[in-house]
């Protein structure tokens, strides 16, 4: 089954409600590859595990539950699709004692639209036992960036992935481009409970290839500081609780937020110098800005072009600065950097 949302052509696997205590067990999402060239299919997958080490580990213990959790993919233009629609399992489809321990779900997508995509798993469960309920809000998040070249070097200043995207629930937002990050690079983070920076919690940041975790506290803008490591997959995870309840149903929250990201070695260079203005994105498809120049560092477009594909109702002139034009018009702008010969180009979405 297959929904179509703007320019995603997407295809999922997803969830997470586990079958197993809140406290038990962590979901994360990791897509296959940081980057992908439009058209192609990045894939998504769902992890359940992290039981030992007190939580800080990536090994897996499990698979996911269907039942109360839904997979959304966020768009460069902010706009947020939900993909929960398909799923697939990589177990047999004959289940036995085993099943879950080396399998998982995965979920897919694809789009020609190049930019910052965000995958987020969000989940929804209540938890009984004898005495007490506790409810489970989750937020497992992943990133892809789409581009034409799939390299890092054309993505590395997407600015996208900073969007906030769970705001009714705890969720860790990277304050650096996670499809382009490299070893040794100082990054930050930031957790949010709903939307606001909880400071002073526990955050760990774990290897995938050796599980060695570390462990940080939030400063008072809800941030962590930290070097990245060797190229691999990094899981960051952190669990805050609160005492909110509602009678008869549960007597406090557990709030479950995860992320992870690609360190690359980033050494892949294309050769040769691009010349001439960018080219120009609208709404993931190319078009032919005339008169397009580059003014000391500024792109400049006639105001007709405004006009044309992102204001109707602009009141410009002659040569306007297309990103500030734009963006005043409350689009959002993205740029890819040039790569060898191929030019810059600038990204705007109005919807």
């Amino acid at each position: 089954m297959k929904k179509k949302f703007a320019a995603l052509a997407m295809s999922t696997l997803l969830l997470a409600a586990f079958a197993v205590p809140a406290s038990a067990h962590d979901g994360w999402s990791q897509t296959n590859s940081p980057v992908v060239a439009s058209g192609e299919v990045s894939y998504v997958d769902l992890m359940l595990g992290n039981h030992s080490n007190e939580h800080a580990s990536y090994r897996i213990a499990g698979k996911w539950s269907t039942d109360t959790t839904k997979v959304y993919v966020t768009t460069p233009a902010g706009k947020k699709a939900d993909i929960t629609s398909t799923i697939f399992y990589t177990g047999e489809e004959k289940e036995d004692a085993n099943a879950g321990i080396n399998n998982e779900f995965v979920t897919k997508f694809s789009s020609s639209a190049p930019g910052a995509y965000i995958i987020s798993a969000e989940g929804d469960s209540i938890f009984k036992s004898a005495d007490v309920s506790s409810r489970t809000l989750r937020s497992a998040k992943s990133f892809v960036a789409i581009a034409d070249i799939p390299l890092a070097q054309r993505v590395q200043n997407l600015k996208g992935f900073s969007a906030h995207v769970t705001t009714d629930r705890a969720e860790l937002v990277p304050q650096f481009n996670p499809a382009a990050i490299t070893p040794d690079k100082q990054v930050q983070i930031q957790l949010l409970l709903k939307d606001k920076p909880l400071a002073d919690t526990e955050v760990s940041v774990i290897r995938r290839s050796t599980s060695e975790a570390q462990k940080l506290k939030t400063d008072s803008n809800g941030m962590i500081t930290f070097q990245t490591g060797a190229a691999d997959y990094y899981l960051v995870r952190a669990k805050p609780s609160t005492d909110e309840k509602v009678a008869g149903q549960y007597d406090s929250v557990s709030y479950e937020a995860t992320m992870t990201f690609i360190v690359q070695n980033g050494t892949t260079t294309v050769s040769g110098k691009a010349s001439g203005a960018p080219t120009v994105y609208v709404n993931g498809k190319s078009v032919d800005a005339k008169g397009i120049t580059v003014n000391n560092g500024v792109t400049m477009v006639d105001a007709s072009f405004i006009r044309d594909h992102v204001q109707a109702d602009f009141e410009g002139t002659g040569l306007v600065a297309l990103r500030a034009s734009a963006e005043k018009a409350e689009a959002h702008v993205e740029v890819l950097n040039a790569v060898g010969e191929l030019r810059a180009a600038v990204l705007i979405y109005t919807k």
